[in-house]
């Protein structure tokens, strides 16, 4: 580490990681960049990683997941406030007659197609996955009730607690008509939300 500080590109270098803010899992991009007048064909600007240290342009990873990586995460959660309060407001270029509008919040929730293994955690403390004292025994003589305290990375997470009483069928039409059944319900609700 010691011996980065004295690299002739340590600042470029401290500048990317500066510029990530933080992302723990950044992406190296390589290749070039040329930007022409598309009237003359006179070239405006070259980029090219070679120039950058270690030859690759560090870019934050921008995911959403806390999990992957909290600072990206952080950073989409602060833009989704300000949408969701422009949306209600104005603001952001978005006109202050907005706040006159209808406003729903809908939570929608897919049906249940059987008890699956979870992970839950209360107060920073994981909970046990289906604790049940007189747990029912389904038809299959499988007890509904698991009382393990699942790793985050526990390969059963998602899985049926009986795999034969699980509706698979269900699940597969379900999440393959979904987006039908989301365009007919936002139809209905603009519709309904209308003077």
């Amino acid at each position: 580490m010691i011996s980065r500080l004295h690299d002739p590109d340590y600042n470029r270098w401290a500048c990317q990681i500066k510029r990530t803010g933080g992302c723990r899992q950044p992406i190296h991009l390589r290749g070039k960049v040329e930007h022409y007048d598309q009237a003359t064909g006179q070239l405006l600007h070259r980029y090219s990683t070679t120039t950058e240290p270690n030859g690759v342009l560090r870019v934050s990873c921008k995911t959403r997941r806390a999990s992957r990586c909290p600072a990206c995460a952080e950073v989409y959660r602060a833009d989704t406030y300000q949408l969701v309060r422009a949306g209600l407001v104005g603001g952001k270029g978005v006109p202050e007659t907005v706040s006159a509008h209808p406003c729903l919040f809908v939570t929608l929730t897919a049906p249940s197609f059987g008890a699956v293994h979870v992970r839950r955690e209360k107060n920073g403390k994981v909970l046990p996955c289906h604790a049940r004292r007189n747990a029912e025994t389904c038809p299959h003589g499988q007890a509904m009730s698991c009382t393990d305290r699942h790793s985050a990375d526990d390969p059963r997470l998602g899985e049926p607690l009986c795999p034969d009483c699980y509706d698979y069928d269900g699940s597969v039409l379900f999440n393959a008509i979904s987006p039908e059944l989301w365009r007919r319900f936002t139809l209905v609700a603009r519709r309904s939300s209308c003077p």
